[in-house]
């Protein structure tokens, strides 16, 4: 027999119940939404207020679903029992689901007691046999927690790797995992090592306590530790976090860092850092950063990133500090900014306080029926600048610069020829107060751009072979003038023509016995300029570059071309830079239907040959980059020559078993000039490497840790030398 009956706690959208229900319907008064349950066999028991619902039985309340052989549930109290004999119960709540051999549960309470409580998450399966739910948290006793990924892919029933402890804590309101001490075992055999306990957030977004666990490793046959930290909030706006790293009594450092979100487009942090090296010198960081989205409604953003460095540990001789005001109006923005610069090198600090910037941006025209007035943009930049320089004495000086630049783009004879063209007027003035000195500096760039549609042939060989060249015209004419405060002859001009082809040859060959069609790009672009001096035309370079695809994994790539110079400088530059790269994917030794015997090694299948050794297939990824330049100057006789060839690639030697190698070899010194290469071990729940860099900076680090990104920092053995 098999029914489906739904009862509601809401009596107001039932009315048409009859009267002798009513008792059984009050007694569900602790129902908020709808209990929805089904089994083969159902009994009820009015007087005791139970039903008992066995062979596929199901309960389904709020969102939680419970299916399991064997149901007993309680109309008055909401208490619910259920057990399975051949299969586990199943309990689903939202989206997680959950194992137990018995459960009992309160539907109205949302609390309860289960037995042999499995749940399997992407990464991990957690054990546990007895389990108590309260309100507030959940206790766990006997847990058992693996991560091994062949025992959650069901390729072996025993886990190579687990952690266990007898008593386990999550917290709801202060989202956290508690536990007490964790023991490691590797292959059902426990291991002289433990964490005392264990202390994790579930939900580091929001305000929380916890602890970071340290990563520990062997250095120079030293031991050293990184990263033992503790993090708590200050408030519900401020979060405060300390780390610490010990390598020995003379070389450790201390990380301070406070997080803040104001708003959902606030938030920065402070940071801190002290450090003790080993010439007993002392180095101190202070940072602060501040964001605030532009894009919000806001009309004024306020960004700041303020570093100081006393020695600069982080090989930088430049440190860069800046506060950022932004004002957004409807068509124009603007800035005020705050900068400080150390120069390591020169011991000297600039500052910039402050820089206006005010930008404007107007459109005068947008008329499609004119073809000369179709579209006309102005824009305007004001940048004021006072710069203050400290080194042994302080250096005043201000600059004001203004840019105006006015587009415009037209047809001719549409489609065929479009054109656009660009005024950009330029003016800088710099004071330096010491000396009461003012200079200035103008200029007037005028460009035009004529683009042409693409021409293009194609030539049909027989329908194998398939020649196409595209062109595409681009001439460009370029005037600048310069005021005669810099140059003894008035009204000076520069005045240039840039010719450009945008050249795409493609050839296509068909393979006529399968009809496969091969591309290969032979060049993609030529261009030219000319200088115009003195009613005279002189060429001032030339380039060609190219993109070629011999095959599907091979590229070439060349550059040529020739500088002539300006004619008052008399140089000459030529240059050739050719660069050719392939990729190969190769299978050795691949598996077909010559081998007949198939079996099982371990955890995986092979074939076997005549004699019983296991055929798989290795495979192999290289990539072969060749790369080439030439530059000869004529002005100062050098010249530089430059070979290299790479070889970067990877091997699985085995299934578990992974080298991976870069090498840069210098053809012209017939040297090695680089050599990488890495050893990688898939041991199940473990990843083990051997990183070895062969350069006149030799240096080696081996590396075995767990896999499971939960407790990767936490179970782990880091050396080096």
């Amino acid at each position: 027999m098999f029914s489906i009956s739904i009862f509601y706690g809401n009596e107001k959208k039932e009315n048409r119940i009859l009267d002798n229900h009513h008792k059984i319907k009050n007694d569900f008064s602790f129902l908020k939404d709808v209990l929805k349950y089904k089994s083969d066999i159902q009994e009820h028991d009015i007087k005791e207020g139970k039903s008992y619902l066995k062979g596929q039985a199901s309960v389904e309340y709020d969102n939680t679903k419970i299916e399991a052989d064997y149901i007993e549930l309680s109309w008055k109290t909401g208490d619910l029992y259920a057990k399975s004999k051949e299969q586990s119960v199943f309990l689903q709540k939202g989206n997680q689901l959950y194992f137990l051999n018995k459960i009992h549960f309160n539907l109205n309470h949302k609390i309860g007691e289960a037995k042999n409580f499995y749940i399997k998450e992407k990464n991990h399966i957690v054990i546990a046999n007895d389990i108590l739910k309260k309100k507030e948290d959940i206790l766990m006793k006997k847990i058992t927690y693996i991560s091994d990924s062949f025992f959650l892919e069901k390729k072996d029933n025993s886990p190579d790797f687990y952690l266990k402890t007898d008593y386990l804590k999550y917290s709801y309101l202060k989202k956290y995992i508690f536990s007490g001490p964790i023991f490691f075992y590797w292959y059902k055999v426990p291991m002289p090592i433990f964490l005392p306990f264990l202390y994790m957030p579930i939900e580091l977004k929001k305000a929380s306590y916890g602890i970071l666990y340290p990563k520990l490793g062997i250095q120079d046959k030293k031991i050293y530790m990184e990263d033992l930290g503790l993090f708590f909030p200050i408030s519900d706006l401020f979060n405060f976090r300390i780390n610490t790293s010990i390598y020995n009594t003379k070389k450790w450092k201390i990380q301070t860092k406070i997080e803040y979100k104001l708003r959902y487009a606030y938030d920065g942090l402070i940071n801190f850092d002290y450090q003790n090296m080993f010439n007993e010198q002392k180095n101190y960081l202070f940072q602060w950063k501040h964001n605030s989205d532009f894009k919000s409604n806001s009309e004024i953003s306020f960004n700041a990133n303020i570093n100081y460095d006393n020695i600069f540990l982080h090989n930088k001789n430049i440190n860069f500090s800046y506060i950022n005001i932004r004002k957004k109006f409807y068509n124009y923005l603007w800035f005020i900014d705050f900068y400080m610069i150390q120069y390591h090198d020169k011991k000297k600090i600039k500052f910039i306080i402050p820089e206006f910037i005010f930008h404007t941006n107007n459109i005068l025209f947008h008329d499609k029926k004119n073809s000369f007035l179709n579209h006309i943009n102005i824009e305007n930049r004001f940048q004021f600048n006072n710069f203050i320089d400290v080194h042994k004495t302080i250096y005043f000086h201000a600059g004001l610069n203004h840019n105006m630049s006015m587009t415009t783009y037209f047809y001719f004879f549409y489609p065929y020829l479009k054109g656009s063209s660009k005024i950009l007027y330029k003016d800088f003035y710099t004071w330096n107060f010491q000396d009461f000195y003012v200079s200035s500096f103008q200029n007037l760039d005028f460009s035009t751009n004529i683009v042409s549609i693409p021409f293009y042939k194609i030539w049909n060989f027989k329908n194998i072979f398939l020649l196409k060249h595209q062109i595409k015209p681009i001439l460009s004419f370029h005037v600048k003038y310069f005021p005669p405060v810099f140059y003894n002859v008035k009204n000076h001009f520069e005045k240039r023509i840039n010719f450009i082809l945008d050249n795409d040859c493609i050839s296509t060959i068909k393979n006529p016995w399968n009809g496969v069609e091969k591309k290969i790009e032979i060049f993609k672009e030529i261009n030219t300029s000319f200088l115009i001096d003195h009613n005279f035309m002189k060429w001032e370079n030339f380039h060609i570059t190219g993109n070629t695809d011999l095959a599907k994994n091979s590229e070439i790539k060349y550059k040529v071309g020739i500088d002539f110079g300006k004619k008052e400088k008399k140089n000459k530059i030529i240059y050739f830079d050719f660069s050719f790269s392939s990729n190969y994917k190769i299978n050795f030794f691949p598996v077909k239907n010559k081998f007949q015997k198939k079996g099982k090694n371990r955890y995986d299948y092979f074939f076997f040959d005549r004699k019983n050794y296991a055929k798989y297939s290795i495979p192999l990824n290289l990539k072969i980059d060749f790369h080439s330049n030439y530059e000869k100057n004529f002005f100062n006789k050098k010249q530089l020559f430059h070979t290299l060839l790479n070889f970067n690639g990877s091997i699985n030697i085995t299934k578990y078993w992974k080298i991976s190698f870069n090498t840069d070899y210098n053809l012209l010194k017939n040297q090695i000039i680089f050599a990488n290469i890495i050893f990688d071990r898939d041991i199940r729940s473990f990843d083990m490497s051997f990183n070895c860099v062969l350069a006149k900076n030799y240096s080696w680090s081996f590396f075995i840790g767990l896999k499971d990104p939960n407790f990767r920092n936490i179970i782990q053995y880091n050396e080096k030398n």
